[in-house]
C-alpha cells in the first residue's frame, strides 16, 4: 500500500495536489480516495488530467505555428491597418472587408515587416516608435517588403525600365511656394543626380508630351492615388512604362522649400527620390539611401549614396564608353512599345561565362556577392540570381582605379570599418563605396604595408575565416593572418597552405558566405569544415550549382544543397526544433497514460 502511494505521489503528484481541500478540511481528499480504492488511482481523474494536458499541449502547438493567439484585431487602431495596407504590408482586400477580417497574427507579421523596413527591432507590437514611424513624412509609393529570415535586401528594382536612355521631361505646372525659375533649376539638379552615375540624359521639353510628366497637385488629381493634405505623403511617381509611366507628382498642400531644413519640405531631396522611382527603383531599407521611404530632410552637398548608385547601375549600367547598357534606341516621347510596367529589355549576352568558374576574385560587399572575372564583375544579394543582371565593367563603377588595373586579384570588406579593399599585383586600394578613401593614393599602396615580403608579386585571395572572424591573405602556397588591432600580419607567418587539408594549391579565390568559408579553383568550389581543418565531405561541388546555371543538372540555389542548407536562416530550424519538442512531449504523455492505467 505504501509503495503504491509513493508511486502515485511521484507519478501523479500534480493531480494529487489538486485534490486538497485545505487545512480546515482535515485530510486531503486525495488521501481519503487512496484508502477507499485500495491505493489505486481513479481512472476518471486520470483521464481528466490527461485531457487537460493534451489540450494544453495542442494549444502550445498552435501557438508555435502562428506565434500568437488567433484573434481578430477589431480592437486595434484602424489607422494602423489603413497605413499597412496603403504601403503594401497587408492586402487592400482585408481593409475593404474591415479590420475584423484581419487576424492578430497577420497584423503582427505586418508590423514586423514595417519595423524591419524602418530600422526598428521587429517585435510585431504597435509600440510608440512604430507609431511615430507611421506618422513621419514619406513617399506615397508602396514599400517592397522582405520576408523574415531572408537575406537583407538593399536597393530594390522595379519590374520595368526605360528601353532608351535619352529621356525627356515636362513640367506641367509650378508651385506658388517658389519662383518658377528656381523650380526648373532644382528639378534639373535632381535629374543630374542620376545622370552623373549613368549614361542617361534628361532633356526638358515645353509643349509636347514627354517620358516623365511632372506636376504639383492636391488631393484627388485623376491618377487613382489622391494626396492626403499636408503631412505624411509628400509625393509619388510611377515606374517606367507607357501612359502614366514615369510621371511624378508633388503634393501642393506641402510647403516646398529649397536648401532649407526650416518649416517646409526640400524640393530637391524629394524630387531626386521620386525620379529614382520614375527610372525603375523601388524603396530601399538602407536608412542612408536616397530611396529610403521616409523623408530625410535637406542634405547639403548631397551625393548619391552607394546603395542607390549600385541599384541604378544594375538597371542601366555605369557611366562611360564601356557601360553595359541596352542598345541605344531613340523613340518618340512616352513610348508605347517595349516599356510597359512588366517589360524588361532582354539581357545582353555576357562576354564571359561565370558558370565555367575561374573567378579572379569573389567577395561579399555591402551584403551583396561580387564576382570578378577579367575586367567585369557581377553582383547580386543572392548568388543564384547573379546571372540575371548584365556584367559591369570594373572601371565604370570604381572610376578612379588606375587604367593599368586590368582586373581584381582579391577583394574583401573589412568587418569592422566596412571599407572595401582591392588587390591587384603587388598593390592595393581602399574604397568607401565606389569612392576611393580619402588620402589613399590613386596608384595604390604596396602590399608590403601589411608586412608581406617584397618578393610576393600577387595576392590570390583575402577572406574572413568563419571560425575566428580573422582576416587571411593567401599567395600561392603561403598564407598570412592579420592582427585584430590593425592591418598588419601576425608574427610567425607565413604558413603553408597544406594546413588547410584538401584545399587545392594554389587557389583562385576564397570568401565567407552564410558563416562558412569557401575556396574556389577552376570550375569547382570547396566548403571548409572548420572543426576538422579540412574540406567538408561531399565537396568540391561545381560552381554552376552555386550560381544556379541553366545547364546545371540540379538548377538549385545556394542552400538547396544539404551541405549548405544549414546556414540559411533559422526559421525552419526553429520550427523543426519546436515540432521535435512537441513530439517528445506527446511520447512522454503516452507513457504517463500507460503508467496510470497499469496502477
Amino acid at each position: 500500500m505504501e509503495t503504491e502511494r509513493e508511486m502515485y505521489t511521484q507519478i501523479g503528484g500534480a493531480c494529487y495536489c489538486g485534490h486538497y481541500t485545505g487545512a480546515a478540511g482535515g485530510k486531503a481528499e486525495g488521501q481519503a480516495q487512496t484508502h477507499r480504492y485500495g491505493g489505486r488511482v481513479p481512472r476518471v481523474s486520470t483521464m481528466k488530467t490527461l485531457m487537460i494536458i493534451v489540450i494544453y499541449t495542442r494549444l502550445l502547438m498552435i501557438n508555435s505555428v502562428i506565434g500568437m493567439p488567433a484573434r481578430d484585431v477589431s480592437m486595434l487602431e484602424g489607422d494602423a491597418v489603413k497605413f499597412l495596407a496603403e504601403f503594401g504590408y497587408i492586402s487592400q482586400r482585408q481593409v475593404e472587408q474591415g479590420a475584423q477580417s484581419l487576424m492578430a497574427v497577420d497584423f503582427s507579421k505586418a508590423i514586423k515587416k514595417l519595423q524591419r523596413m524602418g530600422g526598428i527591432t521587429p517585435t510585431g507590437v504597435l509600440d510608440i516608435r512604430t507609431q511615430e514611424l507611421m506618422h513621419k513624412p514619406r513617399c506615397g509609393n508602396k514599400d517592397t517588403v522582405e520576408e523574415e529570415g531572408s537575406r537583407k535586401k538593399r536597393y530594390v528594382l522595379a519590374p520595368s525600365k526605360w528601353n532608351h536612355k535619352d529621356l525627356t521631361y515636362r513640367i506641367e505646372n509650378y508651385t506658388p511656394d517658389l519662383p518658377w525659375q528656381e523650380v526648373r533649376r532644382v528639378l534639373a539638379d535632381a535629374f543630374k543626380v542620376w545622370s552623373d552615375v549613368t549614361d542617361l540624359t534628361f532633356t526638358e521639353v515645353m509643349h509636347t508630351s514627354a517620358d516623365i510628366m511632372i506636376k504639383f497637385a492636391s488631393k484627388y488629381h485623376k491618377d487613382g492615388y489622391p494626396f492626403d493634405g499636408k503631412g505624411l505623403i509628400l509625393a509619388h511617381a510611377f515606374f517606367p512604362g507607357k501612359d502614366k509611366g514615369g510621371d511624378t507628382h508633388f503634393d501642393e498642400d506641402e510647403k516646398w522649400t529649397i536648401n532649407s531644413n526650416e518649416e517646409g519640405v526640400d524640393l530637391f531631396m524629394v524630387a531626386a527620390h521620386e525620379f529614382g522611382h520614375a527610372l525603375g527603383l523601388s524603396h530601399s531599407n538602407e536608412p542612408k539611401a536616397l530611396m529610403y521611404p521616409w523623408y530625410q530632410g535637406y542634405i547639403p552637398n548631397f551625393q548619391l549614396p552607394y546603395d542607390d548608385t549600385v541599384g541604378i547601375q544594375v538597371i542601366y549600367g555605369g557611366k562611360g564608353p564601356y557601360a553595359t547598357l541596352p542598345p541605344r534606341e531613340r523613340t518618340t516621347p512616352r513610348p508605347d512599345t517595349g516599356g510597359g510596367p512588366n517589360t524588361l529589355a532582354p539581357p545582353r549576352k555576357a562576354p564571359i561565362d561565370p558558370c565555367k568558374g575561374s573567378f579572379n576574385a569573389i567577395a561579399v560587399i555591402r551584403s551583396e556577392v561580387f564576382i570578378f572575372i577579367e575586367k567585369y564583375f557581377w553582383r547580386s544579394p543572392d548568388p543564384k540570381t547573379i546571372l540575371s543582371s548584365e556584367p559591369s565593367v570594373i572601371h565604370d563603377f570604381w572610376y578612379d582605379l588606375p587604367e593599368d588595373v586590368e582586373t581584381i586579384d582579391a577583394a574583401f570588406e573589412h568587418p569592422t570599418n566596412r571599407r572595401i579593399y582591392f588587390f591587384y599585383g603587388n598593390r592595393y586600394w581602399i574604397y568607401d563605396g565606389n569612392n576611393m578613401a580619402g588620402g589613399h593614393p590613386k596608384n595604390g599602396k604596396p602590399i608590403t604595408d601589411f608586412g608581406i615580403p617584397k618578393d610576393i608579386k600577387k595576392i590570390d585571395a583575402v577572406f574572413v575565416w568563419s571560425f575566428n572572424k580573422r582576416i587571411y591573405l593567401v599567395s600561392n602556397d603561403m598564407y598570412w593572418k592579420l592582427k585584430e588591432s590593425d592591418t598588419y600580419i601576425e608574427p610567425d607567418y607565413p604558413r603553408d597552405m597544406s594546413i588547410w587539408k584538401n584545399v587545392p594549391i594554389p587557389i583562385d579565390t576564397a570568401f565567407n558566405l552564410y558563416d562558412s568559408t569557401y575556396f574556389f579553383k577552376g570550375e569547382n568550389m570547396y566548403k571548409f569544415y572548420d572543426m576538422k581543418m579540412r574540406v567538408a565531405l561531399n565537396w568540391p561541388q561545381p560552381v554552376k550549382n552555386f550560381l544556379g546555371c541553366r545547364d546545371s543538372a540540379s538548377l538549385r540555389k545556394l542552400g538547396d544543397s544539404p551541405q549548405i542548407a544549414q546556414h540559411l536562416g533559422s526559421s525552419n530550424s526553429a520550427s523543426n526544433q519546436g515540432n521535435l519538442t512537441i513530439s517528445f512531449l506527446l511520447v512522454i504523455l503516452h507513457f504517463i497514460y500507460k503508467g496510470f492505467v497499469s496502477l
